[in-house]
């Protein structure tokens, strides 16, 4: 085990961040949150498009090292290696957003669990009034078919898309303008990468991989799955011809079709645990062979960007100057302590400060707890008797579901879970159990709040909408059943516009999918536990059936597929919740 400075796993992240804003009187660490913002945002000095981007920590310096004059006005930090809760981003948003006729871009890495909790964050901020744009970025250019997988990941070639964006914001640019650059810049940009060590994680026994010695990990991401591919180590010279290949490579769906005679500019970023040595050397190579290919490395930047904690490996990442003012909006002054400005030849007391308004009631509990209502006191206490199973019996399949998640996620499906589950037993007795709709939205705050990561995001996705739709379309000539069967109708299409999957993927969907239709099908007639049961039954065959499926959607869609065995974690775990409320 390698020795780590850390004082506790739990804590690290937030002392990160304390530490951060101790040595920066510039920045500002919200109370209580995970959230960094650049101060004159909160006095009032910083005008115009605030940038707020994010996401899991152990890549700093991203994200909060990006922010200042000129790129990000805040930033949010989730666990090591899992997106920030909705709260969290909501927080970041309105920091910066609230009261900003100019609005708000949110840059977002496209990562499954960023997706869902930023999208649901920027949801609830714009139904409060702000004006919200969100960009999701993929760069990764190691797939060479993107079909039947999540899509491209977001990688360091995103930090183009900060520094070019936060510059033209500063310059004055409208939202709309600035949503414009993201899309072309997004297009004219591929990241490729290797490793030679996986990455621990704060107060882990052992590396999440290993690599075997004299190979590498080609084609990686930043969150400690393996690459793509594994291929010799070479020398340094061959190891970027490797890279440059595949980067543009005719037969690969995400190749960057460079062109001779482009300009360009590179990011060579280091994954965390490779010498400022065999850096200097990676970027004299890549200049080399663009050059030999006929394309001409107008910047390269060089430094750690967006690691993967402790990795040996580097991303290389290039962009085609498509705008001469990109160049000039990278040149741009910033006061963001991570962007690394090279030396290009062209001829004290903390002010007082007043927070703005954060506490946001976004969940609109009053309204939704005004039209479907349990009248019947033994429908309330059957409910309540479900809820009591639930909290009871879903504990008992924690290590279950973190050994089927081991194989393509990190092992913490069930302890993810329980965390929820936890969160829903100390507010039992405070629950709306007489207003269904404000129980889903109270249900869908705690997962949001207490799981964190793409499942808390993906339940409170899939209970708000519920909720929504239950309050919405509430009608005395409509059966209970089938108002219920509308309402998670609702929430699975949400999962699936914001999580990126449907049916046939391996993912929760498999299992809460045929469960839906299991109770849309079921007889008015039917007793409820006759009901939950088949759902229950539905959802056991459905979880069953993801152990033959490619996975097309989330973290396992990157994986190998000799590395994804055995049943779906997420699948699994919702037929272990409907099995605990069939036999309440």
């Amino acid at each position: 085990m390698a020795t780590q400075l850390i004082n506790t796993s739990e804590r690290c992240v937030d002392e990160l961040l304390e530490g951060l804003v101790a040595g920066n009187s510039g920045l500002v660490l919200l109370p209580e949150q995970r959230v960094v913002v650049e101060r004159g945002w909160l006095t009032g000095q910083r005008k115009g498009v605030a940038i707020v981007a994010g996401g899991g920590s152990g890549h700093e310096p991203f994200s909060a090292g990006f922010t200042g004059e000129g790129m990000l006005a805040a930033a949010v930090a989730g666990p090591v290696f899992t997106s920030p809760p909705s709260a969290s981003i909501v927080s970041a948003i309105t920091a910066v957003g609230k009261d900003n006729p100019d609005g708000v871009l949110v840059v977002v890495f496209n990562y499954t669990g960023d997706r869902v909790n930023f999208g649901l964050a920027v949801e609830r901020c714009r139904a409060a009034g702000m004006k919200v744009g969100m960009y999701v970025n993929g760069d990764d250019s190691a797939l060479a078919r993107i079909s039947g997988t999540a899509g491209r990941r977001g990688l360091c070639g995103t930090m183009f898309v900060l520094k070019i964006v936060g510059a033209m914001a500063q310059s004055g640019a409208t939202l709309e303008q600035a949503l414009e650059t993201c899309h072309k810049l997004g297009s004219a940009m591929g990241t490729i990468g290797f490793a030679a060590s996986g990455c621990q994680l704060p107060g882990a026994p052992k590396p999440l991989f290993t690599v075997p010695e004299g190979m590498l990990e080609l084609g990686l991401g930043v969150h400690g799955e393996k690459g793509a591919a594994t291929i010799k180590a070479g020398t340094a010279s061959e190891v970027m011809t490797a890279l440059l290949d595949n980067l543009t490579r005719e037969d690969s769906e995400t190749r960057l079709d460079l062109q001779k005679g482009d300009d360009v500019a590179v990011i060579v970023n280091n994954l965390g645990c490779t010498s400022e040595l065999e850096m200097g050397i990676l970027r004299r190579e890549v200049v080399i062979q663009l050059k030999q290919r006929g394309i001409n490395p107008l910047r390269v930047y060089q430094g750690s960007l967006m690691t993967s904690l402790d990795m040996k490996g580097v991303h290389i990442a290039v962009l085609r100057i498509l705008d001469p003012s990109w160049v000039a909006f990278l040149d741009a002054p910033t006061t963001a302590l991570a962007w690394p400005t090279p030396i290009i030849y062209k001829g004290g007391e903390d002010e007082a400060f007043s927070m703005p308004e954060c506490g946001l009631n976004l969940s609109a509990r009053e309204a939704l707890g005004s039209s479907y209502t349990l009248d019947n006191p033994a429908h309330v206490q059957t409910l309540r008797a479900c809820l009591e199973s639930l909290v009871a019996k879903v504990p008992q399949h924690e290590d279950l579901l973190n050994a089927l998640d081991s194989g393509c996620g990190d092992g913490d499906c069930g302890t993810t879970l329980l965390l929820g589950i936890h969160a829903i037993t100390e507010q039992l007795l405070r629950l709306p159990l007489t207003q269904p709709a404000a129980l889903l939205a109270s249900l869908s705050d705690m997962a949001s709040a207490s799981m964190g990561g793409s499942s808390g995001g993906l339940y409170s996705i899939l209970l708000t909408s519920a909720a929504s739709h239950l309050a919405a379309h509430f009608s005395e000539g409509v059966s209970s059943r089938a108002r219920w069967a509308g309402a998670l109708r609702k929430g699975i299409e949400a999962v699936s516009k914001y999580g990126g999957a449907k049916p046939g993927d391996r993912t929760m969907l498999d299992a809460l999918a045929p469960a839906v239709e299991a109770l849309d099908s079921a007889d008015d007639a039917h007793s409820l536990k006759a009901v939950l049961g088949a759902m229950a039954t539905a959802a056991d065959l459905g979880a069953k059936s993801t152990a033959n499926m490619k996975a097309r959607a989330g973290r396992a869609s990157y994986v190998r597929a000799e590395n994804v065995t055995g049943e779906d974690a997420g699948a699994r775990a919702v037929a272990c919740m409907l099995q605990a409320l069939a036999t309440y």
